[in-house]
């Protein structure tokens, strides 16, 4: 019997037909994911959204579904921008780790030690002087401050109308609602606390540091509180009505957007970014603060973000903490983000359809996306 070498043609044919077989096994595994969440756009309460699974560094799972809103023809994006909403905190809290590994901030520092006014806290019913506040504390929401986010202020709130500086002290005249450290109330106030004592030590604006110390580092290049025109134009809230304006009123929008970052960012919730950027992100910490061979943060400073703050249910600093060493963060504009720390598992799933509108995709999504990798 003769056997005939392969040919070029044959030898491609097989490994064609290798990558496909692999191809439909990945699929196979995925298919349940898939089915829910083109189940989840068809509702009209969620037009469109994307959810990335990454294991390793390895993309095993990446569709985008449905539509930007449901007037629109427009596709939803693999990487479309988006509010993410209070996935924010993660971010930010993560800052502060950088800067804490460089001796600039401690996380038991107390908001005083920077913001005088925090030095003259009272209580707000019986008019008692007060501690301060820590970081740490006001980013575990256990600060004392009174719950509630910035969506919900008074137009006519002085926290609408300040900067970075003015807010932090209006903040402080407002006084707490609980002592430092004891109660537990979900708010943005502690946030812009700390994003003060970021700006005081640092002396440059949030913005410009977050992007030195994390979002630059990181390659997060399309992560910002400023999106510049070419996001918006990908961005499903802002794509459509980008394209019905001219020139003249799509610069006066971007100059009204550039005046309201320079005077003020929402270091709780403000930022938008990607599902490439968010999974460039959560992998800092998978990796535990470094960055290739590089280390960004130090492995103590990072570890004590998923550590569970006293007061509360089962949240760290800017984290939650989800059970099993995995931690993550939602967002109100129906985002969310988790990262399987002993793993190294990512799993990103974003829309802008509000969070409890967005539910049978984020929470569903994230629950059946955990499932199937831990098989």
């Amino acid at each position: 019997m003769i056997i005939k070498p392969l040919t070029a043609h044959t030898v491609a044919l097989l490994l064609a037909c290798q990558i496909l077989s692999a191809q439909e096994s990945i699929s196979a595994r995925w298919k349940p994911l898939d089915n829910l969440a083109t189940k989840a756009v068809a509702s009209p309460d969620i037009p469109g959204g994307s959810v990335c699974v990454v294991e390793n560094g390895k993309v095993l799972f990446n569709q985008a579904y449905g539509v930007t809103d449901p007037k629109s023809t427009r596709r939803w994006e693999k990487n479309s921008p988006v509010q993410i909403a209070s996935m924010t905190k993660s971010i930010t809290s993560t800052l502060v780790a950088v800067l804490v590994g460089e001796g600039k901030l401690a996380f038991d520092d107390p908001i005083s030690k920077y913001i005088p006014e925090y030095g003259r806290l009272k209580m707000r019913k019986s008019g008692a002087e007060v501690r301060s506040p820590t970081i740490a504390e006001c980013l575990s929401h256990t600060s004392g401050f009174p719950g509630g986010t910035m969506g919900r202020l008074p137009d006519s709130s002085p926290i609408r109308t300040s900067d970075q500086a003015g807010v932090a002290t209006s903040i402080a005249k407002q006084g707490l609602t609980a002592k430092p450290g004891t109660k537990y109330a979900y708010t943005f106030r502690g946030f812009a606390a700390v994003a003060r004592c970021v700006e005081v030590v640092t002396g440059k604006r949030f913005p410009e540091i977050l992007e030195e110390k994390l979002l630059k580092p990181l390659g997060m290049s399309s992560t910002t509180f400023q999106p510049n025109l070419e996001l918006l134009k990908r961005h499903p809230r802002y794509a459509k009505r980008i394209a019905s304006l001219d020139d003249e009123k799509i610069s006066d929008f971007l100059e009204k957007k550039k005046r309201e970052s320079k005077r003020f960012v929402n270091v709780g919730g403000g930022l938008i970014s990607t599902p490439n950027d968010l999974v460039k992100f959560y992998r800092l910490h998978s990796l535990r603060g470094k960055i290739g061979d590089k280390r960004l943060i130090p492995e103590k400073a990072i570890a004590k973000l998923y550590e569970k703050q006293p007061s509360t249910r089962g949240y760290g600093l800017g984290f939650n903490l989800f059970g099993n060493a995995v931690v993550g963060h939602g967002g109100a504009s129906g985002t969310i983000g988790a990262v399987d720390l002993k793993n190294d598992r990512v799993v990103v799933i974003l829309t802008q359809a509000g969070s409890t509108a967005a539910r049978p995709l984020t929470r569903r999504g994230m629950k059946l996306a955990r499932e199937i990798l831990a098989k």
